[in-house]
This record gives structure tokens, sequence and C-alpha cells, in this order.
């Protein structure tokens, strides 16, 4: 099934290798257009579970999203991405981020300059992927005479950014944006008007991922979302998508009172209409169709808990898809 506003379905690292073959099967044959993956340092990898739920698959697009800029050298991203581009013609799309700050640091990969070392990864992974043999020493990456023995210049490269100064460095050298998980439909007009503003829309993707989880029990499900929100919300900490809503000020109160369990148990609860989607399908509907009135080209829907995905598929791809 493909939708006129497509909607997809976002796997966490938390899922288990052996379970991506069954799970992508089944997010195609409920109806979903596309399949994101993060790759959450130490978790699972993006490009391995990509060309997994590729080679399981048929029609859907299939993602990444996102790499970061800094673990791979550029070459290496781009080898990565032609390979998966070039033996799933149409149907890869690669995302690149800075990466979560406390797992970069881990490795002692972290940036001097996270918006300098962005350009020059999304840069040469674009340059690469068109055809071009780079010769140049940046700051960050060195290239001697390199160039893709099979390049994929139709591979459109989005970048997962949150601040203004990273939408903007994005409007100039990406293809498309990869919105946070905690975006909601404000952010994503707020995000959508900056890129236009800057470069127009021709073109441009704007993939947001967003917490959900549908059901009856409109209490459990906001129970549940709201656990995966507080975990979101003390990772990212007050960021740009907090500042649209007017929220940082008593975001970093509750953080500095008892991290994520403060949030969960302190934060508003219409922190979650907002910032989720969450409820019975008809809200659900609602929901996703203000997304994509905001300026959302697809919406990713990342179902907490895991374990629930396949019932969820179901019931979504039953009740919600057909009707957005």
């Amino acid at each position: 099934m493909t939708h006129t506003r497509p909607v997809g379905i976002f796997i966490l690292g938390d899922v288990p290798p052996e379970n991506i073959v069954p799970l992508s099967q089944k997010v195609e044959l409920c109806g979903f257009d596309e399949l994101w993956f993060a790759e959450d340092y130490f978790m699972i990898s993006g490009f391995a579970s990509a060309a997994l739920a590729l080679q399981a698959t048929t029609k859907i697009r299939v993602g990444v999203g996102v790499v970061s800029s800094v673990v791979r050298h550029p070459g290496v991203t781009a080898m990565e991405t032609s390979t998966l581009a070039r033996a799933h013609p149409g149907r890869f799309t690669l995302g690149i981020g800075h990466g979560v700050p406390a797992w970069i640091k881990q490795m002692d990969l972290y940036p001097r300059s996270v918006l300098n070392s962005m350009h020059e990864s999304v840069t040469s992974v674009k340059r690469l992927l068109a055809g071009e043999t780079i010769t140049a020493k940046g700051e960050y990456f060195g290239f001697d005479k390199v160039a893709l023995t099979h390049p994929a210049p139709e591979v459109k490269v989005l970048t997962g950014v949150v601040g203004p100064k990273s939408i903007d460095l994005c409007a100039d050298i990406a293809d498309g944006m990869v919105v946070s998980v905690l975006g909601g439909p404000k952010y994503v007009e707020t995000a959508y008007k900056r890129i236009e503003k800057r470069r127009g829309n021709n073109d441009f993707e704007m993939v947001t991922y967003v917490l959900a989880s549908v059901g009856k029990d409109i209490k459990q499900k906001r129970k549940d979302v709201r656990a995966a929100t507080a975990f979101y919300l003390n990772a990212m900490g007050p960021t740009y998508i907090s500042d649209v809503y007017g929220i940082s000020d008593k975001t970093k109160s509750i953080i500095s009172s008892g991290g994520a369990d403060a949030l969960e148990t302190q934060m508003p609860d219409e922190w979650l209409d907002f910032l989720t989607i969450v409820g019975t399908p008809e809200n659900c509907i609602t929901n996703i169709n203000n997304f994509f009135d905001s300026g959302s080209t697809s919406v990713i829907l990342c179902v907490v808990p895991s374990e629930e995905l396949p019932d969820q598929l179901e019931l979504i791809g039953r009740e919600v898809l057909p009707k957005i």
C-alpha cells in the first residue's frame, strides 16, 4: 500500500537482531510505506539492519536514521550506502547526524565542532555517491584519490539535527531532515519554515519520528509513552525543541531534581499531547495528519514499548493507515 501521506515504522536499538527480518516483513504486510532503523551505539548496526530489512521486503523504503558523522570515515559511509542502494534501487535512504554525545564521547570521537564535522562528512558522502574522486585534507577527514567503484548518485542523504544552526546547515547541504522523536507538529512547522526561508522547499524531505502508542486503554497507552518521553527528554535535555514549546526551564528544573525518573512522574500530562501520538486509533489519525499539515513528508512511528510492536503493527495497519 502506498499512501499520499506515507507512514512508516522506526525500529529501536533494543529490538533483538534476530527479530529484524520477521518484523520487517510484518511492517510491509501491514501496509506501512517506510521502515527506519536507528544506529544507537552499542545496540544494532544501522547498515546491517537495513540490509536485512531490504532483503526481507520487496517495496517499502528503508532508511538508516541516523549514523554518526564521525564514527565512520565518509568513504566507508558512502561505500556502505552505495552497496545497499545499488542492490535495492530506489529503496534506500541515508541519514547522518551528530550522534548522541554520551556515546560519541565513550569512543573518544567527540569533535571540536559538530557543525564542521557534519559538513565534512555529509558533503564528502554526497560527492562520492555522485561519482567524484576526492583528494583533500579536511579538519576531520582526509582523502587521497578516494572514489567509489559503484557510485549511487540517486541516493538522498538526510541529516538528523535539532538546533537552529544545524537546521541551517541541513538546509544548505542535505536532501532532507530527520526530525527528532520528540519534535511534535509545532517544531516541525518551525523547522520547515526556517528551511523554506533559507533554500525553498523544492523536493526537500521532512522525515518525522514520533513516539507512538495506540489502543483503547488510553490510561495504559499514556503510561507507556510517558516513560519513553521521559527517557528521551532526559537524554536530550533542554533543546531548540523544548524552546519552541516553552518548556525548557521546566524540563531543566525537573531533570535537575532526579533525571528521567523525575520527568516520568512530574512532567505535565499535556506534554504528551504535543510531543507524542497516543490514544485511540481515531486520536492517532488526527495527530498523524497534524504532522503532515505542519510540513512532514513522512511520519515514522516509534512504537513503545518495543515488545508491543507486532500487535501495534496490526492495529495501526487495520484501523489507522486506511484513513490517513
